[in-house]
């Protein structure tokens, strides 16, 4: 890490948080709420780096406001709470729209026909360097806080897949000849998702999560934080990794 950038967060940490951030964050930010005193200490110096280091901006048409900003940063800081705070380093802005916006399709199936065309979205994470949010989906996962339902989560998981490869060598139909635990157990975890949904079968975690492994990877990461006492009875061994991946275990709060 560069000197000036060391420095210049130090000082921001040491900043007082503003009244009207822990005004949002006790009432606006459920995780908040559970969190243990020392670790809500430290997602607030989280959240104080982030705001000061990301771009933010409004899409069509949005204006985009402190508090939004501040329930963004939040929650993308949950998933690097315990992490020796690189903070998304390859994450440069962070854009939001309204609600869902038209997003550029571009696909090849097996006979190599290549198409083309928009398609309503949520939410994506472009690597490297940005993410796109829908403010109504996001407001929507807020109102129900344990529903294993939250974009932020979901695309900010992405951006975590991307440094460390998380779902690498998993191919789409489940397989890996990596021979490492988390490799896996993702891997397994997957296959069954998949199973699961392709005979029409309820499941804890999101039926999105069977479109690849990255997607389970992210619905996973979302199930986890939201519903960690659930995934921890069903899936234990995915939950025991991620507790190690994640350093916290949110079924203890």
């Amino acid at each position: 890490m560069p000197l000036f950038q060391f420095l210049r967060r130090q000082w921001v940490i040491r900043r007082p948080f503003p009244e009207e951030w822990m005004r949002v964050l006790s009432g606006r930010v459920p995780v908040y709420r559970r969190l243990p005193e020392d670790l809500q200490a430290k997602l607030k110096q989280r959240i104080a780096v982030f705001m000061d280091e990301k771009l933010f901006e409004g899409c069509g048409g949005l204006t985009l406001t402190e508090d939004m900003r501040l329930i963004i940063a939040a929650h993308a800081c949950m998933l690097i709470l315990e992490e020796p705070s690189d903070y998304y380093p390859s994450l440069q802005s962070v854009l939001v729209y309204p609600s869902d916006y038209m997003g550029a399709v571009y696909d090849v199936d097996s006979g190599g026909v290549v198409t083309e065309g928009f398609e309503p979205r949520s939410g994506e994470s472009w690597h490297p360097g940005n993410i796109v949010l829908s403010w109504e989906d996001i407001q929507n996962g807020l109102r129900n806080p344990s529903d294993s339902r939250n974009l932020i989560y979901h695309e900010f998981a992405h951006q975590l897949d991307y440094r460390y490869g998380l779902s690498a060598g998993i191919t789409p139909d489940g397989e890996t000849e990596l021979e490492d635990e988390w490799a896996q157990a993702l891997a397994e975890g997957y296959r069954s998702h998949l199973r699961h949904i392709q005979r029409g079968q309820q499941t804890l975690l999101d039926p999105y999560g069977a479109e690849n492994p990255a997607e389970f990877f992210a619905v996973l990461t979302e199930c986890f934080l939201e519903q960690p006492v659930k995934l921890r009875r069903e899936h234990s061994k995915l939950y025991r990794l991620l507790c190690e991946f994640f350093k916290f275990e949110p079924g203890g709060w």
